[in-house]
């Protein structure tokens, strides 16, 4: 059976928050506006711009796939009251699991076609782009093509290792309203990983980030900012450090490994451009960096953000709705190591809105700070720097020196050669990753057996926790047999 996928066809109009529903009704005046859109430079980046606005949608970075649901079940939080707002979910019941991504499907190919259009007009209008426009245009647009792929299988595969096989979603190519097949996992993840390459061919000559690093900040003399903050880009080395993760994620390690190297070879060991964070810039008093900004490969620009700390951990919130763990699990997830810049920068002693419980630490990393103007107050990190280390640890023969590289950037005693490899690997992303929504693949990636809550008990998983049900609309739209 083949399955059915809602598009709008228009891709500027991501801007404006169309609706996928009635795809077929797509009118004359439409395509006008799409013919026009597409007749000047700045429209293409509008309509490029249009995608990267709508990566904030809650149903992507701005709550599910990162702090939210993700992190949620990946067991950071202590959700274990009943009438606590994320129990069900914590707790893996099936329903709250679809409910929980069910926006994410329709959204993410709402996207990725935003994101065909645009390729197919890089094709038919290639004469409106100057050569660098169309190389790093084009190379972007296939990037989070294969980026909101990937998250849709990460979703709605299965565990890669034990069922590759399995038909789980399409791979989309076009804008065409046509009906697509479902593919094996494996075919989809191939997908991926071979739009990445072809995004990275694209930006390898032309990505000012090569030569002139992030460039985070406004172009000087009022010029265009078009080709500048390359890490709220899917810029060259954020593609090559996709290529990795992906990778990984598949089991490839050799490949996983070599693209890990490249991104830590060109991006700190060649030049400066992405380096750890200075402890000073961590703990200066009431400007804390503490998302890390100059680590950040990849990541979305949300002026709302302090939005998610008051709606989300602040300590204003009662136990039913606040996201924290319990006071041990704190501890215990940072081995009670107080020189660790995380232990001590993303979490702050606050009074509880239950005065019976006094002061407990809530988890800050997305508080609102004065960040004197550097940008890094509205920065949500999709891609780190730190993530090369630990994948360069895992598939590497150097494994263990890239780990305590790592854990130095953060302020910690190196693990000896005795140590076993993957237990300290998973305390490091656990560490590395709240908020951001990487955990929980971690565990589905190695399909994980049980996993410890942030209530301090220890959930049992199989594989079926793993896996999510598409939407009630897109199963009635198949059947049974796909």
């Amino acid at each position: 059976m083949k399955t059915l996928i809602k598009y709008s066809c228009i891709a500027f109009l991501a801007m404006c928050q169309l609706s996928c529903s009635n795809w077929l009704d797509i009118g004359s005046e439409d395509r006008i506006m799409e013919k026009d859109l597409f007749s000047t430079k700045d429209g293409f980046l509008t309509a490029l711009n249009g995608i990267y606005i709508d990566l904030l949608d809650n149903s992507l970075y701005g709550s599910t796939l990162t702090y939210g649901t993700m992190d949620v079940l990946a067991q950071y939080y202590d959700c274990s009251e009943e009438e606590h707002i994320y129990n069900a979910l914590s707790r893996y019941e099936e329903e709250a699991k679809r409910d929980a991504v069910d926006r994410t499907w329709s959204k993410a190919w709402f996207l990725i076609n935003n994101a065909n259009t645009l390729l197919e007009h890089c094709g038919e209008d290639r004469s409106v782009l100057d050569d660098e426009s169309y190389h790093i245009i084009r190379g972007e647009a296939l990037a989070l093509r294969a980026l909101l792929h990937f998250e849709l299988l990460r979703i709605f595969g299965p565990v890669y290792n034990l069922d590759k096989k399995m038909k789980c979603m399409p791979y989309v190519r076009s804008s065409d309203l046509v009906v697509r097949e479902m593919l094996p996992a494996e075919e989809v993840l191939n997908s991926v990983l071979n739009d990445l390459r072809e995004a990275e061919q694209m930006l390898a000559d032309y990505d000012p980030v090569i030569t002139e690093g992030p460039l985070f900040s406004a172009a000087e003399d009022g010029l265009s900012n078009a080709m500048r903050y390359r890490p709220l880009r899917m810029n060259y080395y954020a593609v090559q450090a996709y290529i990795a993760r992906v990778a990984l994620y598949g089991d490839n390690t050799s490949l996983a490994g070599d693209y890990a190297l490249k991104v830590i070879k060109g991006a700190q060991e060649d030049n400066k451009w992405f380096p750890f964070i200075e402890r000073a810039a961590a703990e200066e008093s009431d400007h804390q960096d503490r998302i890390y900004q100059p680590e950040i490969l990849f990541g979305v620009y949300n002026l709302n953000r302090k939005v998610i700390f008051e709606g989300t951990f602040s300590n204003n919130l009662s136990s039913t709705r606040v996201l924290r763990p319990t006071e041990e699990y704190i501890d215990w997830m940072y081995e009670n190591n107080i020189n660790d810049i995380r232990y001590a920068w993303h979490w702050e002693m606050l009074a509880s809105a239950d005065k019976e419980e006094g002061n407990l630490r809530y988890f800050v990393k997305y508080k609102e700070v004065d960040d004197k103007g550097k940008g890094y107050q509205y920065l949500m990190p999709l891609m780190r720097i730190s993530e090369m280390y630990l994948i360069a640890a895992e598939c590497t023969d150097e494994g263990v020196e890239y780990l305590n590289k790592l854990r130095g950037a953060r302020k910690i005693a190196n693990v000896g050669e005795g140590a076993d490899l993957i237990d300290e690997l998973e305390k490091e992303y656990r560490r590395e990753f709240i908020g951001e929504g990487q955990l929980f693949w971690f565990f589905k990636r190695r399909n994980q057996t049980d996993i410890m809550t942030g209530s301090g008990d220890e959930v049992a998983m199989n594989k079926e926790k793993y896996l999510f049900r598409l939407p009630q609309e897109e199963e009635d739209h198949r059947g049974t047999n796909y």
